[in-house]
């Protein structure tokens, strides 16, 4: 009768431990991704922040130069104007 109780915890604690020890194998291989995920997540949060200050910055030095062609138009329509009369004048 022990020799078959014997037999039967065998059956069943040798796949245990093996299965035990392939689960605790997988979770520390998830343990170790998440842990990578998380540290390139915060690596990308970081490069996101900087390429919108970029943007940012990009975006105050565009208007900084249309307002400058804009001016620069203006003037470009008062010499236009100037000629124009000058050359009516001359004729």
């Amino acid at each position: 009768m022990w020799d078959r109780a014997r037999d039967i915890v065998q059956i069943l604690i040798i796949p245990t431990i093996v299965w035990s020890f392939w689960i605790s194998r997988v979770v520390e291989v998830q343990r170790i991704q998440i842990a990578q995920g998380t540290v390139e997540l915060a690596e990308l949060k970081a490069k996101i922040n900087s390429l919108e200050e970029r943007a940012g910055t990009t975006k105050e030095r565009l208007a900084k130069i249309e307002t400058k062609l804009e001016g620069m138009q203006a003037q470009l329509e008062r010499i236009e104007r100037m000629l124009e009369r000058i050359t009516q004048e001359a004729r």
